[in-house]
């Protein structure tokens, strides 16, 4: 409140400042990870998160933010040269800038493939002759251009976020009608995208992307970054409860999973050894240095109050671990483990 300029610092209302810190680490992360690491079998990858995201990733997160709130919203390399001086400030940033590049390397190309990416219709459930799913032939199959739909969304989303940027914290919008109309937009979007699926080469999106992020990243963070987090946040929100009312029902329903508790030599044939291999690959859904990254970088910087750091960093994390536990059980429960790998 301090600092505020309007630009970086800019204090916001917990709701909206929550889903903007949520959706940043709980990205592709929490589920990614999870259905790779139940190669080594459902009872580690529950194990790990359980114990990790709650003794380890919720308490790294709160830290994380109470140390760069305490800090007038220092980043963690500033705070690094403030503790350990000039050579621990080098060493922290040189690891630093390496992890960036190579994680915003691997997500770029995660995106761009989930942007892009087909499915079979028949393994969707769906007969040929259905009209829910613009198709196309590949290799002789007919696949459903299920990407095309995320991408007219990302785009929809994208466009609309400074609009209810503006109306948030210019206009001063109810939190509730704030929330209302992201999910709108994002139901919306869904909608169009059904319709209008849009389909571009991965590497063409790659490109769009990595200039969408130089811009962004310099405007003043109301206009697009909090709002569009906003906006995608619902999604994350609705998947997170359409998992959890889908599991308790089919698991009323008898259903159980087809992935095995223990399969450590599956694992370890395919991603290698369960130590370290399963922590490194269940990283976002237990604990992950990249979100102390987001609580210095940015929510440390628009936080209201120093209270409100415990829903924000240990809350978050919290409800990260969550959605990674619902993957794994939605994952486990309708593929086969031939069918992950």
């Amino acid at each position: 409140m301090e600092s505020n300029d309007g630009v970086d610092y800019v204090p916001t209302r917990l709701p909206v400042l929550f889903a903007h810190h949520y959706s940043a680490i709980a990205g592709a992360g929490p589920i990614i990870g999870p259905t790779l690491g139940i190669l080594y079998g459902v009872g580690p990858a529950w194990l790990w998160i359980i114990i990790g995201g709650i003794f380890f990733g919720a308490v790294h997160d709160f830290a994380a933010l109470f140390a760069s709130i305490r800090e007038s919203g220092s980043s963690m390399a500033e705070i690094a040269r403030k503790a350990l001086g000039d050579y621990g400030f080098i060493m922290f940033i040189s690891f630093t800038g390496i992890m960036l590049v190579l994680v915003t390397s691997a997500f770029l190309s995660l995106t761009a493939i989930s942007l892009t990416s087909v499915w079979p219709v028949e393994s969707l459930g769906l007969s040929p002759s259905q009209s829910l799913l613009k198709t196309r032939v590949v290799e002789g199959q007919l696949m459903g251009v299920v990407g095309g739909i995320a991408s007219t969304s990302v785009i929809i989303i994208t466009l609309c976020a400074p609009l209810l940027g503006y109306l948030i914290f210019k206009k001063r919008l109810n939190t509730v009608l704030s929330f209302l109309l992201a999910a709108l937009i994002c139901a919306l979007s869904i909608y169009v995208g059904f319709k209008i699926p849009l389909s571009l080469p991965g590497f063409t999106w790659m490109v769009i992307l990595s200039i969408y992020v130089l811009f962004a990243s310099g405007l003043p963070v109301w206009t697009i970054l909090q709002p569009r987090d906003f906006i995608n946040v619902q999604i994350l929100y609705g998947g997170i409860v359409a998992m959890l009312l889908g599991i308790i029902i089919t698991g009323m329903g008898g259903a159980i999973t087809h992935m095995p508790t223990w399969s450590l030599q599956e694992g370890n044939t395919h991603m290698g050894p369960v130590w370290p291999m399963l922590f490194i690959i269940i990283a976002c859904g237990a604990i992950s240095g990249f979100h102390s990254l987001v609580a210095g970088g940015t929510t440390a910087k628009q936080i209201s109050a120093e209270s409100q750091a415990r829903t924000i960093g240990f809350g978050g994390m919290l409800l990260e671990s969550l959605l990674a536990v619902l993957v794994i059980i939605t994952v486990a429960s309708s593929l086969s483990m031939s069918e992950t790998i």
